[in-house]
């Protein structure tokens, strides 16, 4: 399965926002101090356990740990949304642990980029569940968003009427054309990394969005070749590209872009590049699992379907 049913409840306000890590630890913890400010001004609660600043080597505590806490979070009725400590490494080391028939039962607003795509990827096929790509608690500050993205994502959370016409003044059309499609995706390289799992990306009549951070061409070439080569360009109704940091090489007259422009132009469908979304300074939240209409030659991306539902409790 994978195009969401069930959509998360809309958030009202006094309703609680999670943080979990299930991924990488992060230092000092007072790192997620505007995160909760932000988050507070929007007339919402925080919760979290201290158990989030573990840190066991690159990761937030062992994998049960990790799991655990996401499930007791996913299965708490007073939690309204989840939000993501950080990314960074080790999400999927949780996917044994999880149990996709209980996260089934209680969708909610989930949100996280980077390794977090393991997670949007499985939610999305397993557990039918629509999720955003977006800011996690290390990077959700007023420094790192403009009013107009603060104002886009607070309208996702809470209103299950919004439908967001997206146009950029950086966008780029690489292949021009029209195409409607749900939109799935993350980071390219978690993306590759999940071929063969039972979460595996399927691309099937997709919009596939794609971003990176510190991947060289050649390996973002060697990263594309994979998904070409395991059918995943195949059957694509366009692609939309994110932003590409620390992805330049060390010598040579040619670019990131530029290399992966190559490569997605031959297949045919429309691609759009330049969507701030992903890595970089301003991370604009994208809803995955909702069906888009990609206008590569108006450079617009318009939602047909809202991401959240009107709340039932």
């Amino acid at each position: 399965m994978d195009v969401p049913t069930t959509l998360p409840a809309a958030l009202r306000p006094g309703d609680t926002v999670g943080i979990v890590a299930p991924a990488g630890p992060v230092h000092p913890p007072d790192a997620i101090r505007p995160a909760l400010a932000l988050i507070e001004s929007w007339g919402f609660r925080v919760r979290f356990d201290n158990r989030i600043f573990e840190a066991s080597r690159y990761l937030a505590g062992s994998d049960e740990a990790r799991a655990s806490e996401l499930m007791r979070y996913v299965e708490d009725p007073s939690i309204n949304a989840i939000l993501a400590l950080r990314g960074g490494f080790g999400c999927s080391r949780l996917i044994p642990l999880l149990d996709q028939s209980r996260i089934r039962r209680n969708c909610k607003i989930f949100m996280g980029f980077s390794d977090l795509t393991t997670l949007h990827l499985y939610f999305l096929r397993l557990c039918d569940w629509a999720t955003v790509h977006g800011p996690v608690a290390t990077t959700l500050t007023r420094d790192r968003m403009s009013p107009q993205a603060e104002r886009h994502l607070l309208r996702l959370w809470t209103d299950p009427q919004y439908l967001p016409a997206l146009a950029f003044p950086q966008l780029e059309t690489w292949v021009p054309g029209r195409a409607e499609g749900v939109i799935a995706g993350g980071c390219l390289s978690i993306i590759a990394a999940s071929l063969g799992t039972v979460y595996e990306i399927e691309t099937e009549g997709k919009i596939l969005f794609l971003e990176e951070m510190g991947e060289a061409p050649y390996r973002i070439d060697r990263l594309i070749t994979q998904l070409r080569l395991a059918g995943k360009l195949e059957g694509l109704a366009g692609i939309l590209v994110g932003s590409l940091c620390g992805c330049e090489p060390d010598e040579g007259d040619y670019t990131a872009a530029e290399v992966l422009r190559e490569l997605l132009s031959p297949i045919g469908v429309p691609v759009l590049a330049g969507f701030p979304t992903g890595h970089g300074m301003e991370n604009w939240a994208l809803p995955l699992g909702r069906r888009v209409r990609m206008d590569a030659d108006t450079r617009e991306v318009l939602y047909l379907e809202p991401f959240t539902s009107v709340p039932g409790r």
